[in-house]
């Protein structure tokens, strides 16, 4: 997991022992992995450069 920032990383950890002892629900936990969770998958997509595009094109014509 990364975090956004260590602010949010503390309170993912404090919403974590929260879950842990049922004060808050599997669904309000959600919320707080959302708003302290980095997407790192979504921003690690390169698009493809305009020379392999080219080169696909080239390819498939």
């Amino acid at each position: 997991m990364k975090y956004k920032s260590e602010i949010f990383e503390a309170i993912h950890e404090d919403a974590m022992a929260d879950f842990e002892v049922g004060a808050i629900s599997e669904a309000r936990l959600r919320e707080f992995d959302e708003m302290c969770l980095s997407r790192e998958a979504e921003t690690a997509i390169e698009a493809p450069s305009l020379a392999k595009m080219e080169h696909y094109s080239h390819v498939t014509a």
